[in-house]
């Protein structure tokens, strides 16, 4: 049973946080981050909707394999996962694309003012309070400047939940749950609204040098470089010493043109450093791993405290790609990089 993650109670990257082995990251029907344990053994849950989380009205539950006391530290001799941890953290692909549209050399983002969510994800069924938050980090393109910080938060499902995790499941029949304020799932959704506006900022495109040889006059418009690659009208220059993102008005094949009130009175020798660049309007968002999450979610097994720390052992790793259709598939699209534009 080691492929079923129970050959050990240590939960770390290096045996997969304990969830079954054999389950790829990439795989659209049999997704690790829609697998978890609860009183039945491990479960893999099937979404019916593009909404794939714990806010999901519609999904069916498919019992890979019974397992008792999975989803406790000890149960008659099984040794098994003990407290519920977090295995996965990214944000929704807000386009619901398969491949994923953002991140990943993925050129989309979120609209400005729009809702997100960050989904995070557990090794075992968790039951999320309303109001549990994580904390989302903003930046401007070049990944500097922090802007003010956007506070993601669980939302209560709003129907009929189940859950096999009391008393009923003791007798083979989900607990029915109608006035629960939250989430019970093993992927919780903290929503979040993005930035109304964005950061701006200069984005370098390639670094040059003056072309040998050649001296630009005090007040000239044309600058002579060694390489144009990638620069086009509405770009902007930066001589070292001389001039500071000013803009670029035309394009040469040796030459580019800024506009007479960028000139300056000093001569731009041969050889000193170009910088181009060019202005981006955007906001990179980036969930705080070192906070974690704040707020009431427990073990669906004993109602105990969850892990909520993204820290330590857990880290940078958590971070995922999550590929998938996101329809009757059942895995849901995530990334780890998201950007308002």
């Amino acid at each position: 049973m080691a492929l079923w993650g129970i050959s050990t109670a240590s939960e770390t990257a290096a045996n997969n946080y304990a969830i079954p082995k054999f389950q790829l990251e990439t795989d659209r029907n049999t997704s690790p981050w829609n697998t978890f344990a609860d009183v039945r053994g491990w479960i893999q849950r099937r979404y019916k909707t593009t909404v794939n989380s714990g806010i999901s009205t519609r999904y069916f539950d498919e019992v890979l394999v019974p397992v008792t006391g999975i989803n406790s530290t000890n149960t008659g001799g099984t040794t098994g996962i003990g407290t519920a941890s977090p295995v996965a953290v990214f944000f929704e692909d807000p386009n619901l694309a398969s491949p994923i549209s953002v991140g990943g050399g993925g050129t989309t983002g979120i609209a400005t003012n729009t809702t997100g969510y960050v989904h995070v994800v557990f090794n075992e069924l968790v039951f999320a309070g309303a109001g549990a938050t994580v904390l989302i980090r903003t930046f401007d393109a070049n990944d500097a400047n922090e802007s003010t910080a956007i506070v993601g938060t669980a939302a209560s499902n709003g129907g009929t939940q189940y859950a096999w995790a009391g008393s009923a499941a003791a007798h083979g029949s989900p607990d029915v749950y109608t006035n629960f304020n939250g989430q019970i799932t093993n992927r919780v959704a903290f929503a979040f609204t993005s930035p109304s506006s964005v950061l701006t900022a200069q984005v370098a495109i390639s670094t040059t040098l003056t072309t040998t040889g050649q001296t630009v006059a005090i007040g000239a418009t044309n600058i002579f470089v060694d390489s144009v690659t990638g620069v086009s009208i509405g770009s902007s220059l930066t001589v070292a010493g001389k001039l500071t993102n000013v803009p670029i008005v035309a394009v040469g094949t040796t030459t580019v043109q800024i506009g007479t009130a960028s000139t300056i009175a000093s001569t731009i020798t041969a050889g000193l450093g170009v910088t181009y660049s060019t202005r981006t309007n955007a906001t990179k968002l980036k969930i705080d791993l070192s906070r974690g999450f704040v707020g009431v979610i427990t073990d669906g097994s004993n109602g105990v405290g969850v892990i909520s720390s993204f820290t330590s052992e857990f880290g940078n790793v958590l971070l995922r790609n999550v590929a998938g259709a996101g329809t009757t598939s059942g895995v849901g699209i995530g990334t780890t990089t998201l950007t308002a534009r």
